[in-house]
C-alpha cells in the first residue's frame, strides 16, 4: 500500500539562500509532471528581478523607461508595486509583481507617443524662442505712447490713425491716449529725466565742456542745443568720452551775445554745472564772441572766457540765394534732398562699384606716415606781399576765374541732367562701358551742404571725362549746348583735385569716431597752410594765376583761423601734452623760442590750478618732477 508524501508547503527564501524550492510529487499519479512550489521573494527581490528584465530588454517598450523602482502604491494582495518611470513624460507606470506582461508599459508608450506628436505639430512660437509683446499693464500704455512719439519724432495724431492702429496691441488700443495727454504726459518725462541728470552731475567729478549752436528747424523755430562733454568712468577702470545732448530752449529774441549769454546762463544753473564748466565750444559766429565776453562776466570758477573757448570752424552750410526761375528753365541750384542726405559725413563706404550716385572715397591717411610728414623740410615761406596781393589774369590763360564759375555750372549742369533724366543715365553708362571708364559710372552731385562733395564731383568727372565728351554730342541725351565742356575745363577739375584732397583726407580723419583730438587742430592749419603756399608760389609755373588766386583766399581764412586759436591755450596744452609731440613739434615748425615758452608756461599754469596732485607728506619725490617728465 502507497504512502503520500506530506507537503512542504512554500518556502521562504533570501536572496543570499543557495536552498531551492523542493518539488511536490503527486504519488498517486506516477508518471505525471511535477509542479514547482513557487517561492515567495521580497519586495527588493522582486525590483531586482524586475530590472533585469528591463536591462534585457525582450519587449522593445522597456526601451521607452528608466529602470524601474519600487511605487508607493500597493496591489490587492498588499504587495508593493513596481513603478517604470516614462522617458518622454517622467511619469510613472505602476505594475503588480504578480504580472509579468508588459502590456500596461505598451498601453502607456502608445499614449504618450500619440502626446507628444499632438505637441510637436502645434509648437509655440515661445517653444521656439520668439517672444512676443506679452501682457501690457494697461496703465503704462500712456507712458509708452509718449516715448514711442518722442523718440520717432511722430505727430501726436498718428496714434489714432486706422492703419496704425491695426499693429497695435489690443491694450494698448483699448487705453489710446488723447493727442493732448501725450503731449502733458511728454513734458512730464522731459523733467524727469532732466531731475535725473541733476541729480547725476552732483555726483561727477572732474572737468566738462559745454557745446553750443543755435539753429533753425523746418517748422522754423529757432533752437539753441546744448550738449554736455565729460569722462566716464569705465567698470573695467578705463575712460570714454561721453557727449550727451543737455536741452534745447527756444529762442524767443534776436541772437544777440547779451541774450545768448543769458539763456545759457539759465541752462547751465539749472542743472548745477557752474563750478564744472571749463570751457565752451563754438563754432565762428560773430555773436558768439560777445556771448564769451557776457559769460565771463558771470564769473563762473573755471571758464576764464576767451581763453577756454574751443572755437570750430564751420563746414559748408552756405546759405542759399532766393531766385525766381520759370518751370521750363533749369535752376543750377540742387534740389532740396533728405536731410540725412543734406548733411553726410564722408567715409570709405561711399565709394561704390556700381553706377548708382555714390560719392568717391578716397584713402585714408595712416595715422603713422600723417606723423612723419607733419613738417616739410621744403615748405615754402610767404610774405605778406605774396597773400595780400593778386596775380593778374590773362584772357590767353588755360582758365581765369570768370571761366571757373562757368565750368562749375557747368559740371552742376552734367550731374543733374543724369540724375534727373533715367534714359539719359543709362545712354551715359554704355558709353562709360564701351570706352572702359574706371567705376562706378555716374557724375556725383555738388551738394552744397555735403562735405567735399565738390571733391567727389570733380573726381567723378576726371573719371568719365572721355564718356562725357562722347556722351554730350547726343542730342536727345545729352545737355544743352551751353554746357558742354572741352579739354581745358577737364584740366581745371585735375588742377581743383590737387587743391582739395588735402582737405579731403583731412576732414575723413577728423569725421572719424574717436579719432578727432584737438591736439591735431594746429597741425592740420600748418599742412593746409603749407599745401596752399606751395600752389601760389608755383616755383614750377605749373598752375594759372587764376588758380593761385583762389588759394591766398583760403590762405587768408586759414590764417584767420589759426589767429583764432591763441584765444585759447587748449590748442598749445593739448599739442605739448601730446606723447608724439611735446614741445618738438614747435620746434619743428619753426616757431619763435618765445612763443614755444609761452606754451609751455600755459601747460605749468594748467596743471598746477587743476590737476596738479595734493601734496603728501610721504611724498619724496619733488611736486614738479611729474610736470618735468611729461614736458620733457
Amino acid at each position: 500500500m502507497s504512502r503520500k508524501k506530506s507537503n512542504p508547503g512554500p518556502v521562504l527564501i533570501d536572496d543570499d539562500s543557495e536552498v531551492k524550492p523542493s518539488p511536490s510529487v503527486d504519488a498517486t499519479t506516477p508518471g505525471s509532471l511535477s509542479k514547482l512550489s513557487k517561492a515567495i521573494l521580497t519586495d527588493e527581490q522582486e525590483l531586482k528581478k524586475a530590472q533585469r528584465v528591463h536591462a534585457n530588454q525582450q519587449s522593445a517598450c522597456y526601451a521607452y523607461f528608466n529602470p524601474p523602482i519600487l511605487s508607493d502604491a500597493k496591489d490587492k494582495n498588499g504587495r508593493l508595486m513596481i513603478a517604470y518611470p516614462c522617458k518622454m513624460c517622467g511619469g510613472k507606470t505602476n505594475r503588480p509583481i504578480y504580472e509579468s506582461s508588459p502590456t500596461n508599459l505598451a498601453k502607456h508608450v502608445a499614449s504618450c507617443t500619440k502626446k507628444q506628436r499632438e505637441a510637436n505639430s502645434n509648437q509655440k512660437l515661445a517653444d521656439m524662442g520668439v517672444s512676443g509683446t506679452g501682457d501690457i499693464d494697461p496703465r503704462e500704455v500712456p507712458q509708452l505712447c509718449a516715448i514711442w512719439c518722442a523718440q520717432s519724432a511722430q505727430p501726436f495724431a498718428s496714434l489714432g490713425e486706422t492703419s496704425h492702429l491695426g499693429i497695435v496691441h489690443p491694450t494698448v488700443i483699448k487705453n489710446l491716449p488723447k493727442r493732448r495727454t501725450v503731449s502733458n504726459d511728454i513734458a512730464k518725462l522731459y523733467t524727469a529725466v532732466q531731475e535725473s541728470l541733476i541729480e547725476s552731475f552732483k555726483n561727477t567729478k572732474g572737468a566738462m565742456y559745454l557745446g553750443l549752436d543755435a539753429w533753425q528747424s523746418p517748422n522754423g523755430f529757432d533752437v539753441l542745443g546744448t550738449v554736455i562733454y565729460r569722462l566716464v568712468k569705465e567698470e573695467e577702470g578705463g575712460f570714454h568720452l561721453e557727449a550727451m545732448p543737455l536741452d534745447f530752449v527756444r529762442l524767443q529774441k534776436s541772437h544777440t551775445g547779451l541774450y545768448l549769454a543769458e539763456t545759457v546762463q539759465l541752462i547751465v544753473e539749472k542743472f548745477g554745472l557752474q563750478d564744472k564748466i571749463y570751457g565752451i565750444v563754438t563754432d565762428n559766429a560773430s555773436n558768439n564772441r560777445s556771448m564769451i565776453e557776457e559769460l565771463q562776466t558771470f564769473r563762473w570758477p573755471h571758464f576764464k572766457g576767451e581763453a577756454t573757448w574751443v572755437v570750430l570752424r564751420p563746414f559748408g552750410s552756405h546759405k542759399r540765394t532766393k531766385t525766381v526761375v520759370s518751370d521750363n528753365e533749369e535752376s543750377d541750384e540742387e534740389e532740396t534732398e533728405d536731410q540725412d542726405n543734406q548733411i553726410r559725413l564722408a567715409t570709405h563706404d561711399s565709394a561704390d562699384d556700381g553706377d548708382d550716385d555714390e560719392d568717391d572715397a578716397g584713402s585714408i591717411i595712416d595715422d603713422s606716415a600723417l606723423a612723419a610728414e607733419l613738417i616739410d623740410d621744403d615748405e615754402v615761406e610767404l610774405e605778406d606781399d605774396d597773400v595780400n596781393e593778386l596775380s593778374d589774369e590773362d584772357e590767353d590763360d588755360q582758365y581765369t576765374s570768370n571761366s571757373c564759375r562757368k565750368t562749375l555750372a557747368k559740371f552742376r549742369a552734367i550731374a543733374r541732367k543724369l540724375n534727373k533724366s533715367p534714359n539719359s543715365k543709362a545712354h551715359f553708362v554704355e558709353i562709360c562701358q564701351d570706352l572702359e571708364c574706371v567705376r562706378p559710372h555716374n557724375i556725383a552731385r555738388d551738394v552744397r551742404t555735403r562735405w567735399n562733395s565738390t571733391l567727389t564731383q570733380l573726381s567723378s568727372i576726371v573719371r568719365c571725362s572721355s564718356a562725357i565728351l562722347e556722351w554730350q554730342k547726343d542730342r536727345r541725351h545729352g545737355p544743352s549746348q551751353e554746357y558742354y565742356i572741352n579739354e581745358d575745363d577737364i584740366h581745371l577739375a585735375r588742377d581743383l583735385i590737387e587743391v582739395l584732397e588735402p582737405f579731403y583726407e583731412i576732414t575723413l580723419q577728423v569725421s572719424m569716431h574717436g579719432a578727432a583730438r584737438i591736439s591735431d587742430i594746429v597741425v592740420f592749419i600748418d599742412q593746409i597752410t603749407s599745401h596752399l603756399s606751395t600752389i601760389i608760389c608755383d616755383k614750377k609755373d605749373k598752375y594759372p594765376p587764376a588758380l593761385r588766386n583762389a588759394c591766398r583766399a583760403g590762405l587768408q581764412l586759414t590764417n584767420k583761423y589759426y589767429t583764432l586759436t591763441d584765444c585759447s591755450p587748449l590748442y598749445r596744452v593739448a599739442m605739448v601734452l601730446h606723447p608724439s609731440f611735446k614741445d618738438e613739434y614747435f620746434k619743428l615748425a619753426k616757431w619763435k623760442p618765445e612763443w614755444i615758452q609761452e606754451a609751455i608756461r600755459l601747460t605749468r599754469e594748467m596743471w598746477e590750478n587743476h590737476y596738479k596732485p595734493s601734496p603728501q607728506a610721504t611724498n619724496s619725490q619733488p611736486a614738479n618732477q611729474a610736470m618735468q617728465d611729461i614736458l620733457f
